[in-house]
């Protein structure tokens, strides 16, 4: 289905907002919801019409955070689970039975949500291996980042880094991108043996990719400035349709993306828009830490990842 390109936060919200004016409004249940900037991100994004959400968690906790910052959460639905594991059955169950399109972390470990989500006995999984997003809006750079795997696979073998990046690519389809362009990162450009992920990058990743995914164009070793600027692939002489204009940052290891997209939101003030993927839903997931915006333009994301799991019938 063609729509236009996301390029942005703001763009990301707005198109959210279309969906749900085109009479496909997501709904999101959020698992253990008393947590006062998840509470705030989700009465945002309904005020603004792009979801309905359903906080299962503590429930009178829940409205004494709500009363104490002054947020409306009057119209939505509470659904009372204090155990926060409880919380999270309840969630998946919503979305096994369609009743919610996404799921929401909220006041739980992320690894506690997600052996829930996996459990054989909602049917959530879709794929082998699931992966996180970060989706990162930059200033200084003319689109979206997305920056994988940096919340779910420590270290991925050549098969897992693989399904990763069809995972990102569904993201970036989502986000209307086409062709995906992938930069496969390394700290240089130069294809050695000294950077062990290099060669199995290079030989057997991106002649996969661009054998079996259709629409992408795969190029690396690329360092972060050379994938993100013209002006430095230039200088080191690189001339490839990702340089300069990669959508997708496929890193080696949790800590590589990690890093680096903690650093651009603390010091360059990033835009963040985190989600699980390769589950049946989209699984909104932030950190404690991350702000009212961060958590809405999440939450925005992972409800135009649903539209598009469900116009594209990808899980049928």
């Amino acid at each position: 289905m063609a729509q236009n390109i996301i390029h942005s936060s703001k763009e990301l919200i707005a198109r959210a907002i279309a969906i749900a004016g085109e009479g496909r409004r997501k709904t999101v249940a959020v698992a253990a919801a008393q947590d006062t900037d998840v509470i705030g991100a989700v009465a945002q994004a309904q005020t603004e019409g792009f979801l309905n959400g359903i906080l299962v968690g503590d429930v009178a906790l829940i409205k004494k955070l709500a009363g104490e910052n002054d947020i409306d959460i009057g119209s939505m639905e509470l659904v009372d689970k204090k155990d926060i594991t409880e919380a999270a059955h309840y969630a998946a169950r919503l979305a096994a039975d369609k009743k919610a399109d996404a799921i929401m972390k909220g006041f739980l470990p992320t690894s506690a949500l997600l052996k829930v989500v996996l459990d054989k006995q909602y049917g959530l999984r879709g794929s082998d291996t699931l992966s996180h997003c970060a989706v990162i809006d930059i200033p200084g750079y003319h689109k979206m980042l997305n920056f994988t795997d940096g919340g779910m696979v420590v270290k991925p073998d050549v098969d897992q880094k693989y399904r990763i990046l069809e995972n990102a690519v569904m993201v970036g389809r989502a986000l209307g991108l086409s062709p995906v362009k992938v930069a496969i990162s390394a700290a240089t450009e130069s294809i050695t043996d000294k950077i062990a992920h290099i060669i199995s990058d290079v030989e057997e990743i991106r002649p996969r990719a661009m054998a079996e995914l259709e629409d992408v164009i795969v190029e690396g070793p690329l360092s972060l400035d050379t994938a993100t600027s013209k002006k430095a692939a230039a200088f080191q002489g690189i001339d490839n349709p990702v340089a300069g204009e990669a959508d997708i940052y496929l890193v080696n290891s949790i800590e590589e993306a990690n890093i680096v997209v903690k650093s651009l939101i603390q010091f360059a003030g990033a835009i963040f828009c985190g989600v699980i993927v390769g589950a049946k839903v989209p699984v909104s997931l932030v950190s404690r830490t991350d702000t009212v915006m961060n958590k809405k333009a999440s939450l925005a994301l992972a409800c135009v990842i649903s539209d598009y799991y469900t116009q594209n019938h990808i899980w049928e």
